[in-house]
């Protein structure tokens, strides 16, 4: 079965990475020879999430953190 995807190139690294993870899954063109993302480089690609990423390693710092549970079911 062959499926071509269009998204948004802003969701474009995101997706890549995902499909790469997935044992059953071969891209070709040029989605298999892009690279990878670093997820930090990903996390700072928009202003917002920057700034999210920032505030939350300042918050760390200043020792306050949570902690969550995860769910027992996704």
């Amino acid at each position: 079965m062959k499926i071509t995807l269009e998204i948004p190139d802003n969701r474009a690294d995101f997706l890549l990475e995902l499909l790469r993870s997935l044992p059953f899954v071969k891209l070709r063109g040029q989605a298999a020879k892009a690279p990878a993302q670093d997820e930090t480089a990903y996390l700072l690609s928009s202003a917002a999430n920057a700034e999210r990423l920032y505030a939350a390693l300042e918050r760390d710092r200043r020792g306050q953190r949570e902690t969550h549970e995860l769910p027992a079911t996704i």
